[in-house]
């Protein structure tokens, strides 16, 4: 396959122009179907995803996944448990300062 090939390949893909954007940038787009994915590597792990709230993709399908959820509105984080990084719903959670008690 040439890369003229590849190149018309993703440009039938409406969401390879917002994939190239940080993951903070991406929007939700409440008209974007997850059957536009189809065909991707991830795809499996996106409908998983969707139906259960939580999978464990590829490390290197992590961040493209992210962006599509993010696009399909649910946003997500990075957790490990047993060094397997997992995608689950919401923003990471950071610490919450302590107040000081007097």
């Amino acid at each position: 396959m040439d890369s003229s090939n590849t190149q018309d390949c993703d440009n039938d893909r409406p969401y390879r122009e917002e994939f190239k954007k940080p993951l903070e940038e991406i929007k939700e787009d409440i008209f974007f179907r997850a059957d536009n994915f189809e065909g991707e590597a991830w795809y499996d792990d996106l409908m998983l995803y969707m139906r259960i709230g939580v999978c464990q993709p590829e490390p290197e399908h992590i961040p493209e996944l992210q962006k599509a959820l993010k696009i399909m509105g649910y946003p997500t984080h990075v957790s490990e448990n047993k060094e397997k990084p997992y995608l689950v719903p919401g923003d990471s959670c950071k610490p919450q300062k302590k107040e000081k008690s007097r």
